[in-house]
Formats: C-alpha cells, sequence, structure tokens
C-alpha cells in the first residue's frame, strides 16, 4: 500500500523534476548493484540539465504568458497584496521554497551575514533587476530599490546543545533545526508544546 507521500509524489507530472527524480531526492527510491554509481550520476546530471532549461524557460513565460493564464495558474493577490486567492496551500509552499532556492542559488546568505556593509553585491543586482522586470510587466517604472534585513548567524551546533540542555529556546531557533533536519520534527514539535504548557501555566499563576 502506497503512503500518502507516495501517492503525491506518484501522482504529480513531470516538470522541472520526474517522479522518479522526487522519489531519490526523497530518499524514496535507491540505486544498488553494479551500475549504482553511474546511475546516481546520471540521476544528477538529468536533474541539473533540467533546472537550467527551466531557469531559462522563465525568460519567455514572465514575457509571454498571458494574464489570463497567470491567474489560472497562481490565482491573485488581492486587498493591497493582503490576500492570496485561489492559491492551495502546496502552490503557496512551492513559490516560497522557489523563491528560497532562487535567492540561496546567488549567495544571499553572504549579504544577509554583511548586513548594510555589502552593496552592489550579485544578490541585489538581481532582485533589484527581477522587480524592475516585474513593474514593467504591469506598467510600473521601479525607480529604487532599498533592501533591510536583520539576520543572526546562529551555528546548527550550539541550537542542538541548547535543546539538548533543555534551555529555552526561540519560535524561530526551533524552526531553523527543523529545517535544517539536523534533529527530528517530532523532537522540535514536543520542545514546542512544553513551551506553551509553560507559557499557559505562567498566565494562571
Amino acid at each position: 500500500m502506497l503512503s500518502l507521500i507516495e501517492v503525491y509524489m506518484t501522482g504529480r507530472k513531470n516538470a522541472m523534476l520526474t517522479t522518479e527524480d522526487r522519489r531519490w531526492l526523497n530518499g524514496e527510491k535507491e540505486y544498488d548493484g553494479q551500475h549504482a554509481k553511474q546511475q546516481r550520476y546520471q540521476r544528477r546530471r538529468d536533474i541539473r540539465e533540467r533546472v537550467y532549461s527551466s531557469m531559462l524557460d522563465f525568460s519567455i513565460l514572465v514575457d509571454e504568458l498571458d494574464d489570463d493564464e497567470w491567474r489560472d495558474i497562481f490565482g491573485e493577490v488581492v486587498d493591497e497584496g493582503k490576500q492570496w486567492q485561489n492559491a492551495d496551500e502546496d502552490l503557496q509552499a512551492g513559490v516560497r521554497d522557489g523563491l528560497a532556492f532562487l535567492l540561496r542559488t546567488v549567495g544571499v546568505a553572504a549579504l544577509m551575514r554583511n548586513g548594510q556593509e555589502s552593496q552592489d553585491t550579485v544578490p541585489e543586482r538581481l532582485f533589484t533587476a527581477a522587480l524592475r522586470r516585474a513593474g514593467h510587466r504591469d506598467g510600473l517604472l521601479v525607480e529604487s530599490v532599498s533592501l533591510d534585513i536583520e539576520a543572526t548567524d546562529v551555528g546548527i551546533p550550539e541550537l542542538l546543545e541548547d535543546l539538548q540542555s533543555d534551555e529555552p529556546m526561540s519560535a524561530g531557533s526551533l524552526y531553523l533545526l527543523m529545517e535544517s533536519g539536523a534533529v527530528d520534527t517530532d523532537v522540535v514539535q514536543d520542545c514546542l508544546r512544553d513551551q506553551l504548557l509553560e507559557d499557559d501555566s505562567e498566565e494562571v499563576r
């Protein structure tokens, strides 16, 4: 019997990733035997080529995709950007992770570490150019862009030590641990649950 994740992955059509790509990246598929090393190499190369080609396709989509088709795919953001209509949770998560993937690709971590000290970096140039392209699509002239990012360089080993020592941890730190894959999700959820119970008991007092 297929698990829910297997049903979800096998039910989706091939795109930037094929069904087999998804199964392999998620650990559902392994290569064994005499040709395993070559098969893994081929899988990685195919993924690289499809990702590269997909990025080039965005240059066509941003200029040529009709507005009606755009809305049929993504829905519409309304109410001064506060509401996203007709976009399911999976699609919204995909857009979020797509942005994260691309920003990480252009080295946004270095920009966040350096804060205001960095100027004219690759992520700044690309982010500014992207906003201008998006504005042009809707008849807007983007004259200036200002990025204000506050980020803390937190080491995963240090966070793991805090978790193991039962030190109080912020929700952001727990989320970072969960996203890193360095700790089981259930452990983080238990920690959050304990903190919420402690907060509730203090309020009762």
